[in-house]
């Protein structure tokens, strides 16, 4: 198989897994639904790119120069005719459709008072009536053959003035859900939910959208809103995580709805991240032994250290419990703040606690590691207590001076007092290990 530098080429799947499959994705001319095409193409499927646009045969192109089969067929999804007619030419070109992926959409920035009833109708006849005519197209031969998968795309995610995307995006979980209790084994229909995908329809309505939210264009598209992601979710992730739930997960989750990163998790799937070493702390950290009788003065610390851990977590659910709009600008402060992102403090806490858990072993690693790292976790502490002295006031500038805000302020102080603790302890450790450590200085940090 040709490499294509796909995502899809990264998750276990055999690199014929589409083998004499036939597709049909809807909006298959650009962003998510482009990257879906090109993934099912590489695992050897057939794919017909459903598309109102030219872009569409620009797809078709791209995946014809890497090998694969596609055929573009021009339509529009909410065209009872036209959507007939893509079914009469995918099926002569490529023979009967097994798979059937819904990601056309519109997602026009609008509040509810703006939007005018063409514009809302519209977004309904592409976004619901679209999904609704093509399964009713290509349902009846999936079930003739006790053989096929629907994947409809939506985004859970509400946000200020996309009121009509929201309803149709409902809708269309709903028309999953019932779908999938009217059809037989064999057959499976399933809602994915992407995420914040950075793809040009979303470049489109970023500045909209930002305004809405207090933000900057630039910093919106930055915004993460899963939490896998540092920034928007790569659309071809999102297209790797839709093959994987086609060829090995339909049956798990049929009449659900599904994200991105639950696929990609059970996929096996991951991104080359910043090795340890690349943020100043050792690349390997040596195992604690079996049964090892720590001092009151090491088990002490060890439990300061899983209070950290402890801390993260609760610190990842609070930014949870705040409102949906809310949850990607809080994020981004923690991480201005704090330094690093939820995901990274929780790898440091882990490393932190696993170091200390080995001091006292008799081959002294631990020891020498730990001090080697020391100045990086005493500056990273440092900064995360200041980042939970100005939190709360931050939050508040968004939330209101309520309940939730307060009760993060007393959340807060609280962390602050444990992690005041933990740099006391590690600091008198430090002392401690100092003289016994052949290292000085900021040496390998």
């Amino acid at each position: 198989m040709t490499l294509r530098n796909l995502a899809v080429e990264r998750i276990r799947l055999r690199q014929d897994a589409f083998e004499g499959r036939v597709a049909v994705v809807t909006g298959g001319g650009q962003g998510i639904g482009r990257e879906i095409v090109r993934a099912f193409a590489a695992l050897g499927a057939s794919v017909a790119i459903a598309e109102m646009s030219d872009e569409g045969i620009d797809t078709e192109r791209v995946v014809r120069e890497s090998g694969d089969v596609a055929l573009f067929v021009r339509t529009d999804v909410s065209s009872e005719a036209d959507v007939a007619r893509l079914a009469q030419k995918a099926e002569q070109a490529f023979g009967p459709v097994d798979i059937l992926v819904n990601s056309a959409a519109l997602s026009p920035v609008a509040s509810l008072l703006q939007i005018d009833v063409a514009l809302w109708d519209r977004v309904m006849a592409v976004n619901l009536r679209g999904a609704f005519l093509t399964c009713k197209a290509f349902l009846p031969g999936m079930l003739a053959r006790r053989r096929g998968t629907i994947v409809n795309v939506l985004w859970k995610e509400v946000m200020p003035s996309l009121s009509a995307c929201a309803a149709a995006n409902q809708g269309l979980a709903g028309l999953t859900a019932a779908l999938a209790a009217e059809i037989e084994d064999g057959v499976h229909v399933i809602a994915f939910d992407p995420g914040l995908a950075y793809t040009p329809g979303l470049r489109g309505i970023a500045q909209g959208l930002a305004l809405q939210l207090g933000l900057a264009t630039d910093e919106f598209l930055k915004t993460a809103i899963d939490q896998a992601y540092q920034a928007l979710t790569p659309p071809d992730h999102a297209a790797a995580a839709i093959a994987y739930l086609v060829a090995a997960l339909a049956d798990n989750h049929h009449g659900q709805t599904v994200t991105g990163q639950t696929v990609l998790e059970s996929a096996g799937f991951s991104e080359p991240s910043m090795a340890t070493a690349e943020i100043g702390m050792p690349v390997a950290a040596p195992a604690p032994e079996p049964g090892l009788d720590h001092s009151p003065a090491v088990r002490h610390v060890v439990a300061l250290s899983e209070r950290l851990q402890q801390i993260i977590g609760e610190t990842d659910a609070e930014l949870d419990r705040l409102p949906a709009f809310v949850r990607p600008i809080a994020r981004r402060a923690f991480e201005a703040k704090a330094g690093q992102s939820i995901h990274d403090w929780t790898g440091v806490a882990a490393h932190l606690t696993t170091l200390l858990k080995g001091v006292g072993t008799s081959s002294g690693k631990a020891e020498a590691a730990l001090e080697a790292s020391y100045p990086f976790f005493e500056d990273s502490l440092s900064t995360l207590i200041r980042c939970y002295e100005e939190l709360p006031a931050e939050m508040a500038s968004l939330i209101g001076s309520g309940a939730a805000a307060q009760g993060l302020r007393h959340l807060a102080a609280q962390w602050q007092t444990s992690l005041h603790f933990l740099l006391t302890e590690l600091k008198r450790m430090h002392m401690r290990l100092a003289p016994l450590s052949p290292r000085s200085g900021r040496e390998g940090c």
